[in-house]
């Protein structure tokens, strides 16, 4: 078992109803000293934290029925990597963050990932050319009220509007702060006024990485069934337990709870339980570290890319050869032991 620390702060509508929350996260060693830390984004390895929270926890136990703004680290859109982490959902906004490296990659991912149904907020707005080309691929912006001006607030307010971007007011720090943001028409509304940010803590579980491993390789061999992969699953109790969390989660949102592993992967079929158990094996105590999934990611899209280059329809099947290219140093043990295991 292992510690996950998550700060959750209210967001608002105008009538001061919940719209949603966002979620950053804290490190779990700082434990409760890390409540008043600058809150962080998720980062690369940050990867296991975002899956073990939104499957395992739930949105539902995590939020009710409300929205969920998560920063987003630039690697995960860039390198379409977040399509591995996270399927489109009305109910998931992800932040762009401050402090982004801003260029055509970019803003040409970002586009991209909004036609496939993802929701994006670009987070403190700064009026530079760099972000006004950001504002084609968003929804949302947030704005910082205590750093912002009431005149400038009211003409950048004017400009996202006529684009049908919805703006949050960031910051609010008193009453007076609230009234000024009410006032010049602001969507939504986020600050210490309202509430500190909660720390939740809760156990996540962790699943056995060799078996995760002998998952992923069983789930790229063209002759495999569906009852080989429900059996597999089936011996180990984490996976087991993760995959049940995740099919009867809000994405799917089935009429009738799922029980059992073989009805799970029928229901899900083989390339989203690919998927699925790729995520896993991308978010193990080693592959959660941020320069190994970042060379297991490049090489990945590499493959991908030169699969495409070569006319290889392939394309989940080129991006898995990439991925799984670091299984040595995940598994801690020289490369023919992991493909005999």
């Amino acid at each position: 078992m292992k510690e996950i620390y998550l700060g959750r702060q209210p967001i608002y509508d105008p009538a001061l109803r919940v719209e949603g929350y966002q979620l950053s996260y804290y490190p779990a060693e700082a434990g409760e000293a890390s409540k008043d830390a600058p809150l962080l984004g998720i980062e690369m390895e940050h990867t296991q934290i975002l899956f073990d929270t939104l499957t395992e926890m739930g949105l539902e136990r995590l939020v009710g029925e409300s929205k969920v703004f998560l920063n987003v680290a630039r690697d995960l859109l860039v390198q379409g990597s977040l399509r591995q982490l996270m399927a489109a959902s009305p109910r998931l906004v992800f932040e762009v963050v401050a402090d982004i490296v801003i260029d055509e990659p970019l803003i040409e991912a970002l586009k991209a990932l909004r036609q496939e149904g993802y929701h994006f907020l670009l987070d403190e707005y700064a009026d530079n050319d760099a972000y006004q080309a950001l504002l084609e691929a968003v929804e949302y912006v947030r704005l910082n009220v205590s750093a912002t001006p009431e005149p400038e607030a009211r003409r950048l307010l004017t400009s996202f509007h006529q684009r049908g971007l919805a703006v949050i007011a960031s910051g609010i720090a008193d009453q007076h702060q609230l009234e000024m943001s009410q006032k010049v028409g602001f969507d939504f509304f986020q600050g210490r006024h309202f509430s500190q940010p909660r720390l939740l803590k809760f156990q996540g579980i962790q699943t056995n990485q060799l078996m995760v491993l002998r998952l992923v390789s069983a789930l790229n061999q063209p002759d495999i069934d569906l009852q080989e992969i429900a059996s597999l699953i089936a011996q180990d109790v984490a996976l087991s337990y993760k995959l049940l969390r995740y099919i009867n989660s809000a994405y799917f949102s089935l009429p009738q709870r799922v029980e059992s592993i073989q009805r799970a992967v029928a229901l899900l079929g083989l390339r989203t339980v690919r998927s699925w158990a790729t995520l896993v094996s991308m978010s193990g105590a080693e592959m959660a570290r941020s320069d190994l999934m970042t060379i297991a990611l490049v090489r990945a899209k590499m493959c991908e890319l030169l699969g495409e280059q070569l006319g290889l329809k392939q394309r989940d099947s080129n991006f898995m050869v990439g991925l799984l290219s670091v299984l040595d140093l995940v598994a801690q043990a020289p490369m023919p032991e992991v493909l005999a295991a």
